[in-house]
């Protein structure tokens, strides 16, 4: 049953560390989209210009399926776990760009010009209001990143690594241990 592949998978101590690399990769994935995607997406909701040069490529990466993602950093990066930070970097990295992009751009912009008005500073205002104003969206942005982060960390791991949730759950499919890819299913739920 289901109960005993997972209490067997936790027996044999597989378990905790595959689970460790799959949070660890997908940690560092969504960390480097953090690092570029959030401040990618404040330059692209202030500057009209980068907007216009970068929206369109904002979309294609969008657009495109995580599946071919593993194939081109396969190809790119051979079998390695480089290729599942890349894949999740790439899948969350526009989600995170349009959110922040489209939160700025939504900043009332009322109280833009009641800052102004009253002399405020650029610091005061940012911190007062454009970052009140932004957090929201880009929070539950970051959400659904997360569990994008976990969906796409195991869906690459499944296909390019031999290490990790993923390649349990294709090692277990492979030998026809059903309960077992139900038991890593359980996991990762």
């Amino acid at each position: 049953t289901t109960w005993t592949a997972l209490l067997g998978l936790i027996r044999d101590e597989e378990l905790g560390a595959a689970l460790l690399l799959t949070v660890e990769r997908g940690a560092v994935g969504l960390g480097i989209s953090c690092l570029i995607g959030l401040p990618l997406g404040w330059a692209m909701g202030t500057w009209s210009w980068l907007r216009e040069l970068l929206d369109s490529w904002v979309q294609v990466l969008m657009a495109v399926p995580p599946i071919v993602l593993v194939v081109v950093g396969m190809i790119w990066l051979g079998p390695t776990a480089e290729v599942v930070i890349l894949v999740v970097t790439l899948v969350t990295l526009p989600l995170l760009v349009a959110s922040m992009r489209d939160a700025v751009l939504n900043v009332d912009g009322d109280l833009l010009e009641m800052a102004t008005v009253f002399s405020k500073s650029r610091p005061w205002t940012i911190r007062r209001l454009i970052l009140p104003a932004v957090a929201p969206p880009v929070l539950s942005a970051l959400t659904v990143a997360v569990g994008q982060s976990v969906r796409v960390t195991v869906m690459a791991e499944l296909l390019s690594t031999p290490t990790g949730l993923g390649a349990e759950v294709q090692q277990a499919r492979t030998n026809l241990e059903t309960a077992d890819v139900f038991a890593l299913s359980v996991v990762m739920a």
